[in-house]
């Protein structure tokens, strides 16, 4: 099946947060507390990807990987670095792809994605932040080459988790061709 990548649009948003919401469940299972994922909503998680299409924000992307029937299967977004990194300007805010259509090369073409869109805005240098205990997640971002280079304390659903995060201060390797995937 061909995936291709582009940049997602606000008629994205109810499938970009089905894919949010859906992700969060199979990747966190065991990590976040389980009532937390089950009061996970698909409209108050769709009403937020809409405001961030409508927020005046323009070194913001956001693109999604699709399929040839038009299912968005994943997305990532990314833009400024959000808390101030004096070495990564650029973030990657979140990528999350369904859990079967993972390990099939979408994850590096939707961060080369949001890379080029970076780029483009002046940003050569990006951090992303990820749960320590993701460790699919964190070998991903080891195999681009990120270095682990923070770690802090988060809340989510009652519980004390840990964020630790990866930066690459030369994103321009991260870039791949074609756009597409299989």
């Amino acid at each position: 099946m061909n995936v291709t990548i582009r940049a997602a649009n606000p008629a994205d948003a109810g499938s970009i947060a089905r894919v949010h919401i859906d992700s969060w469940r199979t990747t966190y299972a065991g990590v976040v507390p389980a009532e937390y994922l089950a009061s996970l909503s698909y409209q108050r998680r769709e009403s937020g990807w809409s405001k961030v299409f409508t927020a005046n924000e323009p070194a913001r992307s956001i693109f999604v990987a699709e399929t040839e029937g038009s299912d968005v299967v994943g997305f990532a977004n990314g833009g400024p670095e959000r808390e101030g990194d004096s070495t990564y300007r650029g973030e990657l805010y979140a990528i999350y792809i369904l859990q079967e259509h993972q390990n099939r090369g979408l994850g590096r073409h939707l961060v080369s994605a949001v890379t080029q869109r970076l780029l483009a805005d002046g940003f050569s240098s990006m951090l992303v932040w990820v749960l320590e205990d993701n460790h699919r997640a964190r070998r991903f971002y080891e195999s681009l080459g990120g270095e682990q280079v923070g770690r802090k304390s988060v809340e989510i659903g009652g519980a004390d988790l840990v964020e630790v995060s990866y930066g690459w201060k030369d994103i321009a390797r991260l870039v791949v061709e074609p756009a597409r995937a299989t």
